[in-house]
């Protein structure tokens, strides 16, 4: 074999090889079980939206198991930055919302050590969910007219709000309505580890309201532990006809959903990335399934469902809280 063959064929090896030895890995995968990390505590919106993508996974990945992880604080960014340094081998997943890849990254004013899009395989959109505005039982308003009012006037510094974390999206959505009600809205944010427990506050009257995901606060809307008083979607959601939105009541800048993608630390193979992002997205609409996900306060994803259509998502949502912060100032610290 003359010298230039023998250069051509080991280079071709060393493009061809890597790529057989991945396809070869996909054809096995997965062979224990995956893990799906949330940034979260239990019992909130995206530690919900997890244990139903976990039940999907575990349907369409022929039976292996998918368990769900809870590493809370920081609105998620703990987990992300621990995630960015994990084996990209599909072992190890993330089931996150706006709040750690568009929010932090756009508002903290430190930013974030990940890079939302770089860092990180974009697989699937897994679901939605609007925010809502409860209030505590004794809070001293029973519409949401009525309710705004007092929002926006001195006696909001009396009246403080609940959130899932500092720079989480439930945080910034009552930050924008503290905005749009103008400096007279003065309540003090009180931040909790997870939409559990920051819901939990307002039904124990230890805080006054709060603009929760509908996700978190839907068992205790129900049960009538907190009044919810307009829903932050286009529409009205389908689980609670009666609740309105703002946009009917005119305040359109609180027009703000929730969005819940999975992804694995940057450099997953392609054969990977294809399958689970093929089980997820057929998992999720499964009928008992999407009905599970509108019972808590969710919808799952039914538009276009591609790893290329994720990380468009993921950069469209940090071009919008961007201009959030621009237009209204709203920065988070600490």
């Amino acid at each position: 074999m003359h010298r230039r063959d023998l250069v051509r064929g080991l280079a071709l090896a060393s493009l061809v090889g890597p790529c057989l030895a991945s396809r070869a890995m996909a054809a096995g995968y997965p062979e224990r079980a995956v893990s799906i990390v949330n940034g979260y505590a239990p019992g909130g919106s995206t530690d919900v939206s997890a244990r139903l993508l976990a039940q999907a996974l575990s349907t369409e990945l022929g039976g292996a198991t998918a368990i769900v992880e809870n590493r809370a604080g920081a609105s998620g960014t703990l987990a992300s930055e621990w995630l960015r340094r994990q084996a990209a081998d599909g072992y190890t997943l993330m089931l996150s919302e706006s709040s750690s890849f568009a929010i932090w990254p756009s508002m903290h004013v430190d930013g974030t050590r990940y890079k939302p899009v770089e860092d990180f395989t974009w697989i699937s959109t897994v679901c939605t969910s609007p925010l809502v505005l409860i209030v505590s039982p004794d809070f001293p308003a029973q519409t949401l007219a009525e309710a705004l009012a007092v929002l926006g006037s001195p006696r909001s510094e009396s009246l403080s709000f609940s959130s899932s974390g500092a720079g989480s999206i439930p945080h910034i959505g009552a930050e924008l309505l503290r905005h749009t009600l103008g400096p007279g809205a003065r309540s003090p944010h009180i931040p909790y580890r997870g939409g559990a427990p920051a819901v939990l506050s307002v039904a124990k009257n230890e805080t006054a309201w709060g603009v929760a995901s509908l996700g978190s606060a839907a068992g205790l809307i129900e049960g009538q532990m907190v009044r919810a008083l307009a829903v932050t979607s286009p529409v009205r959601f389908s689980q609670f006809p009666d609740v309105p939105t703002f946009i009917e009541a005119g305040v359109p800048a609180m027009e703000l959903n929730i969005h819940y993608l999975l992804h694995a630390p940057a450099g997953l193979p392609q054969p990977i990335v294809a399958k689970l992002n093929q089980a997820a997205a057929k998992g999720i609409l499964q009928e008992g399934l999407r009905q599970r996900f509108v019972g808590a306060g969710m919808e799952a994803w039914a538009g276009v469902n591609t790893p290329h259509a994720a990380r468009e998502l993921v950069e469209a949502e940090l071009r919008r809280f961007k201009a959030i912060a621009e237009r209204t100032g709203i920065r988070i610290s600490g």
